[in-house]
């Protein structure tokens, strides 16, 4: 999070702190949180106002790693894990103001800026995992394991944080990075160009600053930890008359004063400096915060290495020669005389008053029964200790056990609903439920933050679940201990299939998606609206199947330029064969996956493609987007989230769910949006659609015969294509080289008497070859 204002310090003097550098050959510790935020800022293509393109981002990642791998680069990604008591307070208020963006965030607002999609994380991990990134998940806060493990190791941190000028390791902010592999100088091998900070330049622009002070220099400027106001009494003694009212230039005028000042003094005469302009009822409380932000900065441990890949031997030779001692001030504060500084032109900003709400918050989760962290981790079975550091397991599990408290991820979505975490809250409990007994087998209720209709920030109580349809949940100590059938049985009970076999038959990355979108339905009160939103679902879900045999693309026009020429002979081809494949239905849908034929995929794919886009009308009318539809998948992905968060916890009952395979936002968003208009006959508009791809409409109708009696009410078509086959147009083209289309391939809109051709549509182009 960072200091204010220091990144910028830093830039409008790069000549002096940033130096180029070619990074090659060499360890690189990657802060996680802030690459995986800066990697989906730079993804083009992604539609955060859907939901989330989870499947851009994921080929974001995968490049941005395959780069450094090429430069022979060995990433170690370090990721944050619970939150810290000393950041509640902007933690929270972060929340705010993330609710208060979300409220007003519209289609015209992601043009200027990005909003995260919720499974953003999720999705990051999984390509670490698939492309074997050595990566760790820290308990907590990761920055000072991030600044050890690179000074270990003598290598750059990557991040975009200003708290890593202070930690001093070598730095390379994001921003600074290429976006492009080149050769190297030399000529061997390949090289990622960037800039580099070293501690060393900025001491050598302040003559006698000594890098023990660039800590307290954090606390003076205004951390995470401390309101910048503490110390209003000390900048003015700093003179600070003469800055500009413009709070950028006071705020660079701040700092640059803070560490002249510095440079004149040891660590123990700058203390005395700060604590004789503080009132001697606050002394005590700032000297501690000051000693602990000091020994947070310095202290380095090398254990973090050890989830990394590191040997223990090494580990434990590290960390006796890096022996640390913690700072103790040690001379007697109330003896220091109180300096009044008087400043007649105190024209320059300190800090505003805190939100009264948020004291209220902190105030009142203080109360609440908590435990240290030390204390929560010894109490906690070893193997999960070891799976939250592999980065299996959300964040907020650890602040669950540690002080019962999940502050709920901000989605888009309509306010005028309530929060989607509401759909998912028997999940959230019954995860409580489990975890709750590694804390205290007595604890009964967790809190957990969210929004209410009014965009406000609120704090409401859900008790954990212990039982489970009269079954007793097992205790977190002997959560491994349990047979995979019985776990299984605990999450098939949490979604309320447990006497739905058809979820063994699916294909296994499958089955828990389609779980979870039962889940979700029998949720909704009433649902009966969704039918078009669960449409969207299921035949999304084909679409990866077309992914994984023609490979991923999303522009329309480069898939006709590789694939226009074939799909013609394929056309051509089937016609003159008269080519009628006889698909028995009487088949398993394993068995219908595999029998997909290649070209029915490629028939297939100009329709999905082609709404991958965003529909341009939108950016010209914001006001047509439909929140229901972004408001129904924000639910989703809630449902999606929890979910899978408790297939991890037991230990993967199912395959886990791969989001960046199902889950496309700007698709899921199209799709609902065309079956709305056919939505007494969905079936016939997707068989219209499928028509060219028997193969896969086989597999879609087994699907669907499959959960159709779960859902009799929900998926019931007024249309029945079993009693009224639909017959083919004849449509003529508007436009170049214009001829009769085959009666056999019509537009997916012919048979409710929409025009063929739509010039935005790159699909329509197909019926002229």
């Amino acid at each position: 999070m960072g200091i204010p204002g220091l990144t910028t310090y830093v830039n409008n003097r790069s000549y002096l702190y940033l130096k180029y550098y070619e990074l090659h050959d060499t360890y690189l510790v990657i802060d996680g949180n802030s690459i995986i935020c800066q990697l989906y800022l730079n993804c083009a293509r992604c539609n955060c106002v859907f939901g989330g393109d989870y499947d851009n981002y994921a080929q974001h990642v995968s490049n941005f790693f395959d780069d450094l791998l090429k430069c022979k680069v060995t990433p170690l990604v370090v990721i944050d894990g619970g939150c810290e008591d000393k950041k509640m307070k902007t933690i929270i208020s972060r929340t705010k103001e993330k609710i208060r963006t979300a409220s007003f965030f519209d289609i015209s607002s992601q043009l200027r800026m990005k909003f995260f999609p919720l499974l953003l994380t999720d999705v990051f991990k999984d390509v670490l995992r698939e492309k074997n990134i050595r990566h760790v998940q820290c308990l907590f806060e990761a920055d000072k394991d991030i600044a050890a493990a690179a000074k270990i190791l003598n290598c750059p941190v990557l991040s975009l944080d200003s708290d890593f000028y202070i930690y001093g390791p070598l730095y390379i902010p994001f921003d600074t990075l290429d976006d492009y592999v080149v050769k190297s100088s030399n000529g061997n091998g390949y090289v990622l160009r960037c800039k580099i900070y070293r501690v060393e330049y900025l001491l050598h622009s302040f003559r006698g600053l000594d890098q023990s002070l660039l800590p307290l220099a954090a606390v003076l400027l205004g951390n995470d930890y401390v309101k910048r106001g503490t110390f209003k009494n000390f900048f003015r003694h700093l003179k600070l008359r003469g800055a500009s009212r413009r709070k950028h230039n006071r705020q660079q005028f701040r700092i640059e004063s803070t560490f002249v000042w510095l440079s004149k003094y040891t660590l123990n005469k700058a203390i005395i400096g700060v604590l004789s302009r503080l009132a001697k009822p606050w002394r005590q409380k700032i000297l501690n915060l000051i000693e602990v932000n000091i020994n947070g900065y310095t202290n380095a441990s090398a254990e973090i290495l050890i989830p990394l890949g590191f040997p223990r031997d090494y580990v434990a030779r590290v960390n006796t020669h890096h022996l640390n001692r913690s700072f103790k001030f040690d001379e007697d504060i109330n003896t220091l005389t109180y300096v009044e500084e008087v400043c007649e032109d105190e024209d320059f900003e300190t800090s505003g008053e805190e939100d009264e709400d948020i004291i209220d918050m902190v105030n009142t989760l203080n109360e609440t029964e908590s435990m240290s962290e030390h204390v929560a981790v010894r109490n906690l079975p070893a193997w999960f200790v070891n799976e939250y550091l592999m980065a299996r397991y959300p964040t907020y599990f650890m602040d669950l056990i540690v002080r019962r408290l999940y502050i709920c991820s901000v989605q888009l979505e309509d306010y005028c609903y309530p929060s989607s975490i509401t759909i998912s809250l028997k999940i959230v409990s019954i995860i409580f439920g489990l975890l709750k007994s590694g804390i205290n087998d007595k604890v009964r209720y967790m809190r957990y933050m969210t929004r209410n209709q009014n965009s406000e920030l609120i704090c409401r109580e859900l008790q954990g679940t212990e039982i489970i349809n009269h079954c007793k949940l097992p205790s977190l100590k002997n959560l491994r201990e349990i047979p995979l059938i019985i776990r299984r049985e605990i999450l098939n009970k949490a979604l309320g299939i447990a006497n739905i076999e058809f979820i063994n038959e699916l294909l296994p990355e499958w089955m828990l998606y389609v779980g979870c979108a039962m889940y979700w339905i029998k949720e909704q009160d009433p649902c009966l609206s969704h039918k078009i939103y669960l449409y969207s679902i299921f035949i999304c879900m084909l679409f990866n199947i077309i992914d994984s045999r023609i490979g991923k693309y999303r522009d329309i026009g480069k898939f006709l330029n590789k694939y226009g020429e074939t799909i013609k002979t394929i056309k051509e081809e089937r016609k003159v064969n008269n080519y009628k494949p006889n698909y028995p239905m009487n088949c398993t849908v394993i068995e219908a996956y595999n029998q997909i034929d290649h070209s029915d995929c490629l028939l297939a794919a100009p329709f999905f493609i082609s709404h991958f886009e965003m529909d341009k009308k939108l950016y010209m009318n914001p006001k047509k987007l439909n929140r229901r539809i972004v408001h129904v998948f924000a639910e989703f992905q809630n449902c999606l989230k929890h979910i899978m968060n408790l297939n991890t916890l037991l230990d993967y009952p199912y395959p886990q769910i791969k989001t960046a395979n199902l889950f496309h936002g700007t698709l899921l968003y199209n799709l609902s949006n065309k079956f709305k208009m056919h939505n007494n006959n969905i079936e016939a508009y997707i068989e219209i659609i499928l028509n060219m791809s028997p193969s896969l409409l086989r597999l879609f109708n087994i699907l669907l015969l499959k959960i159709k009696p779960i859902f009799p009410l929900l998926l019931q078509n007024d249309y029945n294509l079993t009693k009224q086959k639909l017959k083919p147009k004849r449509v003529k083209t508007v436009g170049k080289n214009s001829t009769e289309s085959d009666t056999e391939y019509y537009s997916a809109d012919d048979h409710v008497n929409e025009p063929f051709y739509d010039a935005n549509n790159p699909f329509s182009v197909l019926n002229n070859m």
